[in-house]
C-alpha cells in the first residue's frame, strides 16, 4: 500500500493503517476515542427558517427536536 497519512490524527505509520474493502483507515482513530486527536472546539451553529405556513403540532413537535439536535 502506498503511503497513507490519516486525516484526523495525522498518523502514518503501517503497523496502524488498515484496508477494507481497497480503502484504507487508521487503527489508532477506528474507535472513535481520540486519545491521539488534539481538541477542535465545536461552536454553535445558527440556523432559521420562515415557512409560509404553519406546521401541524407533530411537525413542530419534530421540528423543535431537529433544531435542539443541531
Amino acid at each position: 500500500m502506498e503511503s497513507y497519512k490519516c486525516p484526523i490524527c495525522g498518523n502514518t505509520d503501517s503497523h496502524s493503517i488498515g484496508c477494507l474493502n481497497g480503502k484504507p483507515y487508521c487503527r489508532r482513530c477506528i474507535s472513535f476515542k481520540g486519545e491521539e486527536v488534539e481538541h477542535r472546539p465545536s461552536y454553535p451553529k445558527k440556523a432559521s427558517i420562515h415557512l409560509e405556513y404553519e406546521l401541524s403540532p407533530e411537525q413542530k413537535k419534530l421540528s423543535d427536536k431537529l433544531v435542539d439536535n443541531y
